[in-house]
């Protein structure tokens, strides 16, 4: 056997997801592409029906690797295993009227739909968990940061419950996706099935062709409209990107100097080479790593869609590789989110804290805006500004309303990092509702 190329050496998260996506997964989906226009036509008395067994361990997936250089796919090396492998009878009608991107594509769409069945699997406990904290953290006072500086404050449940929604929607766009099979033969026509059967009857084989597979019947053939591919591909790339937000957010919590999150990984995860004292939260390193590299490879399927003439030279090649990446890293980083949101916790001193890290001042502009009904815009942003170049922000405000209690008593609400945010609550709730 020919060694892999990919143990996971230089992508550590690659685990299981290596199988779902490897030469071996595609081998078998191109044998089940075969067979399932092999039923097709037995379905409209075009062949006859026959045991399947003999496709078992008809292929190697090694042989098609070499074989694949000479004719620019594997396909065709394919059916000369298959062919030598099959029934005579089967043989004679392997591939009828079917070219060799029919196969690859549908191959391809079932890979996909194989291993979106997956990823869906490891999102429910991510969905799950992540509900779970924003409603357990509701209301633990947090600072809200914009532009990389403290702004104005919010409560954790909030920015959970932003994340979860983004991956929530992220995984129903592509649950949505409709994953197509593809059967047009050489130029899209098929007209060879179509002089051989009939139009009536090749039209049901395709649609039958469609339905064996489990993939979605199209009734144009995609050949050169490479829609769902650049679709699947950008929808894997925003869901990678919201896992990676999550990833983000947890390495940013994390840091020593804001402590605001913690990671238990086990004892033996997350060392240094050099420094014995780290503890680093490499899963989310990684699901940082994987929002990194979707962009590039989404790209390059968005502008394969400049495909050329009935079947395109080179664009529908330069898809291949790009999207069993894309399909690798969205396994993975489903698996990988799993894994940090079972480890996560927050330290609600921590970042309830941080809202006196700059002395009171994130509580300036909702305390400006409860000045202005009784003091006028003016006033209150002059007496704001005054406050701010005072060492404690809201003692020294409250001190220049001495003679305001009511106003004074409005700031000390809006200041209170225990009273509810906004729609901060509503928000949080229409999140954990749809996620459930």
């Amino acid at each position: 056997m020919t060694p892999s190329v990919d143990l996971g050496l230089l992508d550590p998260a690659t685990g299981s997801a290596a199988a779902a996506i490897s030469d071996h997964a595609y081998a078998a989906a191109m044998v089940d592409v075969e067979l399932a226009l092999v039923r097709a036509l037995v379905a409209v008395d075009a062949a006859p029906e026959r045991d399947e067994g003999w496709a078992t361990d008809a292929v190697d997936a090694d042989a098609l690797a070499v074989g694949a250089r000479a004719s620019g796919n594997p396909v065709i090396p394919l059916l000369a295993q298959l062919r030598r492998a099959a029934p005579p009878e089967v043989a004679e009608v392997l591939h009828l009227g079917a070219t060799s991107q029919d196969v690859l594509d549908s191959a391809t769409m079932l890979v996909a739909a194989r291993t979106r069945q997956r990823i869906d699997a490891a999102l429910t406990p991510v969905l799950a968990g992540l509900a779970a904290l924003a409603d357990r953290h509701r209301a633990t006072p947090a600072v809200g940061r914009t532009l990389g500086q403290q702004a104005a404050p919010t409560v954790f449940g909030l920015r959970i419950a932003v994340l979860l929604d983004g991956v929530r929607r992220a995984a129903q766009h592509l649950d949505a996706l409709e994953l197509p099979a593809q059967l047009g033969g050489s130029v899209g026509t098929l007209a060879v099935l179509s002089d051989l059967l009939g139009v009536q009857r090749a039209d049901q084989v395709r649609r039958r062709f469609a339905e064996e597979l489990g993939l979605a019947f199209r009734p144009t053939v995609w050949h050169v409209e490479r829609g769902p591919v650049a679709e699947l591909g950008a929808a894997l790339a925003v869901l990678i990107g919201a896992l990676g937000r999550l990833g983000l957010e947890v390495a940013q919590g994390t840091r020593a100097e804001l402590g605001e999150l913690e990671l238990r990984l086990g004892a033996d995860e997350g060392g240094s080479s050099a420094m014995p004292q780290k503890h680093n939260p490499v899963p989310a390193i990684l699901l940082v790593a994987a929002a990194r590299r979707a962009p590039g490879l989404a790209a390059t399927l968005l502008g394969a869609q400049l495909a050329l003439d009935d079947r395109p030279p080179g664009e529908w090649h330069a898809e291949w590789q790009p999207l069993r990446e894309l399909l690798r890293l969205a396994l993975e980083s489903a698996v990988l989110a799993a894994e940090v949101v079972a480890a996560l916790e927050a330290d609600p001193g921590r970042l309830t804290g941080h809202l006196d890290d700059g002395h009171g001042a994130v509580h300036a502009e909702r305390a400006q805006w409860a000045l202005v009904p009784h003091l006028g815009r003016a006033r209150a942003q002059e007496l704001v500004r005054a406050a701010l170049g005072a060492r404690d922000f809201v003692p020294a405000l409250l001190a220049s309303l001495a003679d305001q209690p009511e106003a004074a008593d409005r700031v000390r609400a809006v200041t209170d990092p225990r009273t509810p945010v906004g729609l901060a609550g509503p928000m949080i709730d229409a999140a954990v509702g749809s996620a459930r």
